[in-house]
């Protein structure tokens, strides 16, 4: 339930952002016959940040992210609108909890199961990302629970499906079922034929969508997102496969060693932080190493701007299943510790503070009604101040005709995401039509009052902030001021102003 209040928020007080603007669109994209086309992906690709290309109608995500499982949420963003996605995102963390709860109690008394699902729900590596903008790693937990618990049932109906659909996720995710076929191989010896499917299915698919099926659809892995994630390793490369990638690391082992607790400081508290609502045992759990260590040292290896070390954001999933399964399988041996009370109370408190953590993150700004999003300096903003705001910015919104061509600022991406063509202002207010010509989009809707708020604390508002402003102060004569409210700003292309709205403008743009 405070999952779905927190995605209700976030939905009515515009805290979503991009991410979620780009599932949004890819799934009415397919809902409307262009199955993963999004604009807004292709603003994020090679050929419009190297190659100073606008964005691209007709561009399909799967050359970023080849995430096939995605499909099967087209009907529910049909049917729920721009809430369905928030709504999923909980309700399949849920049902990992529900389900890891069950698997603990093949294995650990009730109480102890209990408290092992409990703490699922207490983690910040949960909560963090699960109120965030929706990602398509949401699915992993719960189907990688439906495998071990298919394995220790030994049903082939729960754990063919199961083994099936994880590499489907996401290009990355079939190193999870490598793990887990790891693990099988050291723990349980005589199931080797199962692992070693595992350890093939998991590999093969990897290697075969990062190599042969994504450059299908773009460029982008290879000129875009190896370099920056690993690109340490490279030498100065312009292009690298995920093979090109994994030769160069293990041909520079002293510099693999380096990367693997640099920077120390946040490798550990980034451990820490996962272990803690579970009282530390994962980092004693041999089962919990075998089934997180190659998605973990995915993410200690690598780069890039989105810290893949962030205990609030999406990458989290990746390690998490692991983590608290092997976990409840260290307690299968330990059980009687759980009968003293001091080992009750110190896993109660490290939970409290587990909890502590999480809501004093204020991840993903998604508790900033509560939270401040900066202390120095101070940065927050009321209940009040934000439901006012947000009403001034959909009635903006609301000009916006179904299906026109638009340009938005970040927050409000995901309210305009159920069209062909959108873009992310200042960046872009152009785009290439499907017979590649360059057309000017014909609506923009910029927050300026956003921008101004968080400025002062965040450097990257700050940026965004000063190319809006000089976006603005050059789209004069092309553009006409149809709305101004609290810092929100319409433009339609062709359009005159409103009486006295250019002047109002101006007090923004200072």
């Amino acid at each position: 339930m405070v999952g779905l209040l927190v995605q209700w928020w976030r939905l009515h007080s515009l805290t979503a952002s991009y991410d979620q603007g780009i599932f949004t669109q890819v799934l009415w994209n397919g809902l409307h016959g262009h199955p993963f086309e999004s604009t807004l992906s292709s603003q994020l690709s090679t050929n419009v940040i190297h190659g100073g290309e606008a964005p691209a109608l007709g561009y399909r995500r799967l050359g970023q992210h080849f995430t096939p499982l995605l499909a099967i949420w087209i009907p529910f963003v049909g049917l729920g609108g721009p809430g369905a996605l928030g709504v999923i995102q909980v309700l399949l963390i849920t049902a990992a909890g529900l389900l890891l709860h069950r698997l603990a109690r093949l294995w650990l008394p009730e109480s102890l199961a209990a408290m092992v699902g409990i703490s699922f729900f207490g983690a910040n590596a949960v909560l963090g990302p699960t109120w965030g903008n929706f990602t398509d790693l949401c699915q992993l937990p719960l189907l990688v629970f439906v495998l071990l618990l298919a394995l220790e049932k030994r049903s082939w109906i729960l754990g063919l499906p199961a083994a099936l659909l994880i590499p489907l996720v996401r290009e990355d995710t079939g190193v999870v079922l490598v793990g887990i076929g790891v693990w099988l191989l050291v723990r349980q010896r005589r199931r080797w034929p199962i692992g070693l499917a595992l350890i093939a299915w998991g590999g093969t698919w990897l290697v075969l969508v990062t190599t042969v099926l994504m450059p299908l659809f773009s460029e982008d892995t290879s000129r875009r997102f190896m370099l920056e994630n690993f690109g340490q390793y490279l030498d100065g490369q312009e292009k690298a496969s995920s093979l090109d990638v994994l030769h160069a690391s293990l041909s520079q082992p002293l510099l693999l060693l380096r990367e693997l607790v640099s920077p120390p400081d946040q490798t550990v508290r980034y451990l820490l932080g996962q272990a803690l609502p579970l009282m530390f045992v994962p980092l004693v759990s041999l089962d919990s190493w075998l089934l997180m260590v190659l998605p973990l040292l995915g993410l200690l290896l690598a780069q890039g701007t989105n810290n893949p070390l962030s205990i609030n954001i999406r990458y989290t999933f990746l390690v998490v299943p692991g983590l608290f399964a092997g976990a409840a399988l260290w307690w299968r041996h330990h059980t009687g510790l759980f009968a003293r009370r001091r080992w009750r109370a110190l896993w109660a408190g490290a939970l409290a503070l587990s909890l502590l953590f999480t809501l004093t993150s204020n991840p993903n700004r998604s508790l900033s009604w509560l939270i401040p999003d900066s202390v120095s300096p101070w940065v927050h903003v009321s209940v009040g101040e934000s439901w006012r705001h947000a009403a001034a910015a959909r009635e903006a919104l609301a000009l916006v005709p179904p299906g026109a061509t638009a340009s938005a600022t970040t927050q409000l991406v995901p309210s305009l995401a159920r069209r062909e063509v959108l873009v992310r202002f200042p960046n872009a207010i152009s785009y290439r039509d499907r017979e590649g010509l360059t057309r000017p989009v014909d609506w923009v809707v910029a927050d300026l009052y956003r921008l101004r708020r968080y400025a002062p604390a965040f450097a990257e508002d700050q940026d965004v902030l000063e190319g809006a402003r000089e976006r603005l102060r050059d789209m004069g004569g092309r553009y006409g001021i149809r709305f101004l409210r609290d810092g929100v700003v319409v433009l339609r292309r062709g359009a005159g102003d409103q009486p006295g709205s250019r002047e109002a403008l101006q007090v923004w743009l200072r």
